[in-house]
């Protein structure tokens, strides 16, 4: 996927939370499913790793072979992220939060060259490209907002 591309994505992607703040608040904090997380905590679970991976991967001095410390535990990074959404934001921080995470990937990645996208690294034992790592999180994204959609569709119809 081409640089463009990835800065499409993630212009979208703001553009697509900016939205979620016209959501009653009911609908946010409401299981999507029965025994499913919220649409806040579906928002908060992408916010977290997306200042995670700022933090942790993007501004760290990123060089070709790098070798950066495993992810958290998947499970209670998500159950913290999704504990968040429900105790300790209001919907608003919350996609502001998110919306400035998101700018902040975009900005790294419209300062990369093309070539620099195919710089590879490992965190823990998965082997990355940059291009890789973002469209890995493309496809997370399109995963969380799928859900998303499909939830407010029911309620909707």
């Amino acid at each position: 996927m081409r640089k463009e591309e990835l800065i499409d994505h993630h212009d979208y992607f703001i553009s697509w939370l900016n939205e979620l703040r016209d959501l009653e608040e009911d609908k946010w904090y409401s299981p999507m499913e029965e025994g499913k997380w919220s649409i806040g905590a579906n928002v908060s679970h992408i916010t977290k790793w997306d200042q995670y991976s700022v933090e942790h991967i993007l501004l760290t001095d990123l060089q070709d072979g790098a070798v950066l410390p495993p992810f958290p535990e998947f499970e209670e990074f998500n159950r913290k992220a999704a504990a968040y959404a429900l105790s300790a934001v209001t919907q608003e921080q919350l996609l502001a939060e998110g919306i400035e995470a998101r700018k902040s990937i975009r900005a790294y990645i419209e300062a990369l060259t093309e070539e620099r996208l195919d710089l590879s690294f490992e965190v823990g034992d998965h082997l990355y490209t940059l291009r890789e790592f973002f469209e890995d999180f493309m496809g997370h994204d399109k995963h969380h907002q799928n859900q998303i959609e499909e939830a407010l569709h029911k309620e909707n119809a």
